[in-house]
């Protein structure tokens, strides 16, 4: 019941005990590993009933910055957004050890991602996708506000709620996340030359020529993952793993091969909307999140979708055919 040390990061055994100056958590089991280190279901030393999620990055001399300090200074940034409906986990206490970093902070469900592949067709209804959409276009509104932009939007780092929350959906892991307004909440002058950031699927264009991101690549990357939720031949690229060739692909589902976007989705005039709107935006350009959600909602009404309807995970034992069938109702012939 130890940790051992690797050239990537930390491993902690079930049952390790990690302390702090307020408390003491007991790992119970590795929930998920990324860039920033690896994240632990544990439990209060005092209370097993009290359960968190703890993100641990391992100290190492060749990183500038603590990822998990950004992820602290966005998390209590906007821990005031929406109230009880806030798309933000709490953070219940951190610290550092000897060779790591640690962030305590509330338990979620499972990512966005893991839901939708356990979904019968694999994709969630056009209900559920928009419905989801939504929130989670509310939670880049909220960090957009702020002054940050996330860079790496995509299915994985969102997730749903526990219990009487489960219909509400978090936004996760603001490790490459990096704030495009200065102290004087003024727009940064944009980088002649940028690194490549995010997951190359999800990638807004600006990204793979290595220019700057600002607020309206967000928006394009939450479109790609709109339509990995529900279209079932999924994006037109998601197989190619070439960064050249998947940005020629979304070069051209924008002109000669538009139609494979969106494929048979009877609100497919509707997304092209949103595509079109997105990409006359700037760098400098403030995003109409309104616009963006009334949009949304009439694509809901197009597909004969309720968007007050329980998303897909709700339903306890829903028979895989009756979610085909729904499904099929929402896309053309």
């Amino acid at each position: 019941m130890s940790e051992e040390d690797s050239e990537d990061g930390i491993e902690l055994k079930a049952g390790t005990s990690v302390s702090s100056g307020k408390s003491q958590y007991v790992i119970i089991k590795l929930l998920g590993e990324g860039g920033y280190g690896a994240v632990y279901r544990v439990h209060d030393h005092k209370d097993r009933s009290l359960k968190y999620a703890m993100k641990v990055e391992k100290k190492l001399e060749r990183r500038k910055h603590s990822k998990l300090k950004m992820e602290v200074n966005i998390l209590k940034l906007v821990s005031q957004e929406r109230a009880e409906r806030s798309h933000f986990t709490k953070i219940i206490d951190r610290g550092k050890k000897e060779k790591f970093f640690f962030l305590v902070m509330q338990l979620v469900g499972r990512s966005l991602a893991d839901l939708k592949m356990r979904s019968p067709a694999k994709v969630f209804t056009v209900g559920t996708g928009i419905g989801t959409a939504i929130q989670c276009l509310e939670a880049v509104e909220d960090l957009h506000k702020h002054g940050y932009i996330h860079r790496d939007l995509k299915p994985a780092n969102y997730a749903c709620g526990v219990g009487e929350q489960k219909k509400l959906i978090y936004i996760l892991d603001f490790g490459i996340a990096r704030r495009f307004l200065n102290d004087n909440n003024e727009l940064k002058t944009p980088r002649d030359k940028v690194g490549f950031k995010g997951t190359v699927r999800f990638a807004a264009l600006s990204c793979h020529k290595n220019a700057e991101l600002g607020p309206k690549d967000d928006c394009e990357s939450w479109l790609y993952l709109l339509l990995d939720l529900i279209v079932p031949t999924g994006l037109p690229w998601w197989k190619m793993s070439d960064r050249k060739d998947v940005m020629a692909c979304k070069e051209e589902c924008r002109t000669i091969k538009r139609d494979k976007l969106f494929m048979t989705l009877r609100c497919r005039e509707e997304f092209g909307r949103l595509l079109d709107y997105i990409d006359q935006l700037k760098y400098h350009d403030r995003v109409d999140y309104s616009y963006i959600y009334q949009v949304l909602r009439l694509s809901a009404q197009v597909c004969g979708a309720n968007l007050d309807d329980p998303f897909d995970w709700e339903y306890e034992r829903e028979p895989s055919s009756r979610m085909m069938r729904s499904h099929m109702s929402e896309i053309k012939n």
